[in-house]
């Protein structure tokens, strides 16, 4: 039996069609990853109200050095995990706002009480999609160069090398899973800790004035949602707002405390609502997790913490 060696039109013939594989893979690898971009961009999104209940870091030695990756899960108002690309912004316990696409599910932003953290066009993403744009001419053109003697042999590596590389990144199997998750670990109570560890802080009547070393504070009033004025991005968030005056406050933390899971987080000026707290009277306000009811105003901080009944 004589086996007839591949002659050179044969080589050629399998390097062609390889190459057209290859270019497929990388014109669909580019236009996947620019389309989904778009789309995402374009399309409608909607909102999700979460708690952060599951934040881990890991370092290793790169390169360039070390370099820390994050693992942040948060559970959604409907007990969904989600995962969240905030690095290290927000943490444990923190209630948030998550912006995802409605076309893919991707979480495109997500908001707390102090911080933003863009996850869909930060300067990076944008230079990097320009970049895989300019690629995908080039691929284009390359293209059409390549395949003008024999297309028509070389159309089928191109389209397989172009849909395994679609499969890959547009599936949840492969880069294009959407930021639900089938679990996610309760959300820590830290405030029973912080009551385990030091022991239960005095406690003053709803109305009273308590007091925490120099400091006086007095609610005059509580009520549910943003105030008057707010910025728009808090009526995204279950809202406890506080109107108080207190006396030689300085910087005495003032904290939300309740026999619930999560962390309220206090908004920085009432986000921008006239009358905010002058550092003597006007309004607090808080974003609370969902489903979480303060009980009381803690004001102070470790053996100097005191409570306030807001109930």
């Amino acid at each position: 039996m004589v086996v007839r060696e591949p002659d050179r039109k044969d080589r050629q013939r399998t390097n062609t069609m390889i190459t057209a594989f290859v270019i497929g893979i990388v014109w669909g690898t580019v236009a996947a990853f620019a389309g989904r971009w778009t789309v995402e961009g374009l399309a409608g999104t909607y909102d999700v109200r979460a708690v952060i209940s599951e934040w881990n870091s890991t370092t290793s030695e790169g390169q360039h050095g070390p370099h820390t990756s994050y693992d942040v899960l948060a559970i959604a108002e409907d007990g969904r995990a989600i995962e969240l690309p905030t690095r290290d912004t927000f943490g444990l316990a923190d209630p948030v706002v998550a912006r995802l696409s409605s076309v893919t599910d991707r979480v495109l932003s997500v908001r707390g009480a102090t911080d933003v953290v863009e996850a869909h066009h930060p300067w990076e993403k944008i230079a990097a999609m320009s970049l895989g744009l300019a690629l995908l001419v080039l691929a284009a053109i390359v293209l059409v160069k390549v395949a003008r003697p024999g297309g028509a042999r070389k159309a089928p590596p191109f389209v397989a090398g172009l849909a395994f590389a679609a499969f890959v990144v547009l599936t949840p199997v492969g880069f294009g899973g959407t930021a639900y998750g089938e679990a996610a670990d309760p959300v820590p109570n830290f405030w029973e800790l912080r009551r385990d560890l030091w022991g239960p802080p005095p406690v003053f009547a709803r109305g009273q004035t308590a007091v925490s070393g120099e400091a006086a504070v007095r609610v005059l009033d509580s009520r549910p949602g943003p105030p008057e004025g707010a910025e728009a991005w808090l009526s995204g968030f279950h809202v406890l707002t506080l109107r108080i005056e207190a006396s030689r406050l300085g910087d005495t933390p003032l904290e939300l405390a309740a026999d619930e899971h999560g962390e309220p987080e206090r908004v920085k000026d009432c986000a921008g609502a006239p009358g905010a707290f002058d550092g003597t009277t006007g309004l607090v306000c808080f974003v609370v997790p969902p489903g979480y009811r303060p009980e009381y105003l803690l004001v102070g901080k470790l053996e100097r913490e005191v409570l306030l009944k807001l109930q």
